[in-house]
């Protein structure tokens, strides 16, 4: 199932689901102003609002679609986004399709269970070792633009150093002692 969304700006609004991508693009190609590029292998689709009417319906499969240019900025591409979300109505047994948000990093959601795993196992690794030789350490940045970050200091003194963002790299390091090792000789 698929989601009509569409964008502008602040202006975000679900217009209307689809059982396939196939059904939403042949009600897209409806609207006036609707273009269809090709931008760097990307497909990027778009309405211009300047070529909508002051009011019109679109209708479909018996369902009827009101739109109006005054819905829109006139000088501003109104952009078309499809979000594939999971009908549970259906019965499935598997992790529903999609991506789910891990801090900062957007990750398959047939992916998430592993991720999250991997990711706090060698966040400890990383901890075990920098606790034995002698260091604190601290989560840090949780939320930011890169994610959350492991620091550390010496104990008893007051500087923190930063070691790594806890990122999807981060995740795949089997050698996580070799890995903060050589960090550490980087940065001192």
């Amino acid at each position: 199932m698929v989601i009509l969304e569409l964008y502008q700006g602040d202006y975000q609004k679900d217009l209307v689901a689809f059982d396939s991508l196939e059904e939403g693009k042949a009600f897209v190609s409806q609207i006036p102003g609707y273009t269809l590029e090709n931008e760097d292998g990307f497909e990027v689709e778009y309405v211009n609002p300047k070529h909508l009417p002051d009011y019109m319906e679109i209708v479909f499969n018996g369902n009827i679609v009101p739109l109006s240019r005054l819905s829109f900025e006139p000088e501003e591409n109104v952009d078309i986004i499809w979000k594939e979300i999971s009908n549970l109505s259906v019965k499935n047994d598997k992790v529903i399709e999609g991506a789910t948000k891990v801090d900062a990093y957007v990750i398959n959601n047939d992916e998430v269970k592993v991720y999250v795993e991997a990711r706090e196992a060698n966040f400890h690794k990383a901890k075990a070792f920098l606790e034995s030789k002698g260091y604190e350490v601290d989560r840090s940045f949780f939320g930011s633009e890169d994610g959350e970050a492991i620091l550390y200091r010496k104990r008893d003194t007051e500087d923190w150093h930063f070691l790594c963002h806890l990122e999807p790299m981060f995740v795949e390091i089997e050698d996580v002692e070799g890995y903060v090792k050589e960090a550490m000789e980087d940065i001192q």
